[in-house]
C-alpha cells in the first residue's frame, strides 16, 4: 500500500478517516430525525460506538503510515496548487453546529417507559372524545380567562364514557369544561373507545415535551446553518489540510472530548439513570463538538 497522500497520509489512513466521519455524520442525522422512536437508541448509538471504532483505526493506521517512506509530500505544492480537503471543511463547519443540535434534541428524548407507554395508547387509538357527565364528585372551580386563555371550570365527575361494547360509568379527576359541569352535560376527554383497558384521562398520549421540543427546533432551527457559514469562512483551507495528518497532541485531545461527549449522553440514549441526572449529563455533551474543533483549529 505506497503512500499516495503525502507524509502520514495512505489509503488506509483516508479509509478508515472517512469511515469515521460517515459514520459519526449518521449518528447524528439519525438523532436528529429520530429513526429510533425511544430510548434505548439502538441504531445511533451503534453507529457512534462504530465512529469510535474507525478514530481508534484511523490513529493506528496514521501511526503505521509514518513508517512507510512517502511517494509525494503535499507540503511542497506546485505554485497555485489549492490545499486538499475542501469536503472535509465543509463537513466540519456544518458538523459542529449540527452535532450540537442533534445533542439538543437527545436532551428532550422521552424515556422508553414513556415512549412504550404512547406508542401502546396510540396503538389503541386513545385520543379525544366527548363523554356525558353522570354526576359530580366535587364542587367545580371557576378559573377566570387570562392571556392565555379562557375561563373554564374544573372538577372531579363521573362520566358515562361511550365505548364500542356499551357505556361505562367512570370516575375522572380534573375534568375541564368551558360551561359550568352539571348532569347531562357533557366534556372532552381521552379514552380508546375499543379498549376501555387502557382507561380514561385528560391529556393526550404525549405530554408538552414534544411542543418545547418543537418549539427549540423552529427557534434554533437556522442557527446551524449560520454557524456553519461562519466556521467555513474563518477555517484556512491550509489548516484544514494538516488537520487530516494526525497529530497526537492535536487530535487525541479532540477525539477525547468528543467521547466524553458521546459518553454523556449514553444515559439518555440507552436509558439508564444515573445517579438521577440524565438529562444533565446530556446537557454536558452540547459543548463537546465545538471545543474540540477549537481545539484541532487552534493547534493546527
Amino acid at each position: 500500500m505506497g503512500d499516495t497522500h503525502g507524509p502520514g497520509r495512505t489509503r488506509c489512513t483516508s479509509t478508515t478517516g472517512w469511515l469515521m466521519v460517515g459514520s459519526a455524520v449518521a449518528a447524528v442525522l439519525c438523532a436528529i430525525v429520530g429513526v429510533s422512536p425511544y430510548p434505548p437508541l439502538v441504531v445511533e448509538t451503534g453507529l457512534a460506538g462504530a465512529s469510535a471504532f474507525f478514530a481508534a483505526c484511523w490513529v493506528a493506521a496514521s501511526l503505521h503510515a509514518r513508517r512507510v517512506p512517502p511517494g509525494a509530500d503535499l507540503r511542497k505544492r506546485p505554485p497555485g496548487r489549492r490545499p486538499r480537503g475542501r469536503l472535509l471543511r465543509i463537513v466540519l463547519a456544518f458538523g459542529v453546529p449540527v452535532a450540537t443540535f442533534a445533542a439538543l434534541v437527545l436532551c428532550f428524548t422521552e424515556s422508553g417507559e414513556e415512549g412504550r407507554r404512547v406508542e401502546r395508547l396510540e396503538r389503541a387509538g386513545y385520543d379525544r372524545h366527548e363523554a356525558r357527565i353522570v354526576r359530580l364528585a366535587g364542587e367545580p372551580v371557576h378559573h377566570p380567562a387570562t392571556d392565555d386563555g379562557d375561563a373554564y371550570y374544573s372538577t372531579d365527575v363521573v362520566l358515562s364514557v361511550p365505548y364500542d361494547d356499551g357505556p361505562r360509568d367512570v370516575p375522572v379527576t380534573g375534568v375541564s369544561t368551558v360551561e359550568r359541569p352539571g348532569p347531562g352535560t357533557t366534556a372532552e376527554v381521552f379514552f380508546a373507545p375499543g379498549h376501555p383497558e387502557v382507561g380514561v384521562g385528560t391529556s393526550p398520549a404525549r405530554t408538552g415535551g414534544g411542543l418545547i421540543a418543537v418549539v427549540f427546533f423552529i427557534a434554533l432551527g437556522p442557527w446551524p446553518f449560520v454557524a456553519g457559514a461562519a466556521i467555513r469562512s474563518y477555517m484556512e483551507p491550509e489548516a484544514v489540510e494538516k488537520m487530516r495528518r494526525f497529530d497526537a497532541g492535536t487530535h487525541l485531545p479532540a477525539l477525547g472530548i468528543l467521547l466524553l461527549g458521546v459518553l454523556a449522553l449514553l444515559p439518555v440514549a440507552l436509558d439508564v439513570p444515573v445517579a438521577g441526572f440524565t438529562r444533565l449529563w446530556a446537557l454536558l455533551a452540547l459543548p463537546a463538538p465545538a471545543l474540540a474543533l477549537t481545539w484541532a483549529a487552534r493547534r493546527a
